[in-house]
């Protein structure tokens, strides 16, 4: 008969989250995450898997909350310039304060750390860019259609450029010394979209 968790799963890869995006993953060990989760290691082991399967897990845990923090805002009506500087601004916001330690983006850290050595950490950090890049593509798709954005691009490269822009400004983050040197990234961002 199969033992009931007796720890909120949620919250424990919550938890897991933000210890690896913290430490990363070769500093976070799985006593580590057994005392950050509050779990013993065979309930951690029989929940999640190794510290691996974790680790993806929490990797799709973080594109999931990624857009419930500020992707959502690249589907909402208005002017294109408008909605593009409300994305820019969240991500901002997001990145100069994500749990007040200016950690930048899980997936742009693992992508610097981990992804270089893991293919399937590599493929799933790919996969996640392609999405990314398809929310810019599909938010300028629509600004075409609307007249709004400047013909001299190819979309897709366009697409290309706003999702490096969004990932160098969670990298920029992590050091900028104000507000500032990022709201100029956006607004050099927007000069070239519209």
């Amino acid at each position: 008969m199969a033992r009931h968790k007796e720890f909120d799963q949620e919250q424990a890869l919550d938890n897991a989250l933000d210890l690896f995006w913290t430490k990363g993953f070769e500093r976070t060990s799985i006593q580590d995450l057994c005392t950050h989760l509050g779990i013993h290691r065979g309930s951690l082991y029989d929940t999640f898997g190794d510290k691996q399967a974790l680790f993806l897990a929490c990797l799709d845990r973080f594109q999931h909350n990624s857009e419930e923090q500020y992707y959502f805002i690249l589907d909402e009506e208005g002017p294109t310039k408008e909605v593009l500087g409300r994305f820019f601004t969240k991500v901002i916001d997001y990145s100069m304060n994500n749990a007040n330690q200016r950690r930048g983006c899980f997936m742009t850290n693992t992508a610097m750390e981990v992804a270089v050595s893991d293919p399937i950490v590599a493929n799933r950090v790919e996969a996640y860019s392609i999405h990314v890049e398809t929310l810019f593509y599909n938010f300028l798709l629509r600004a075409q259609k609307n007249g709004e954005i400047k013909g001299k691009h190819n979309l897709r490269a366009l697409a290309r450029f706003l999702a490096t822009t969004k990932q160098g400004i969670h990298v920029t983050a992590k050091t900028a010394p104000d507000r500032s040197v990022l709201e100029d990234v956006c607004k050099v961002a927007l000069s070239v979209v519209i």
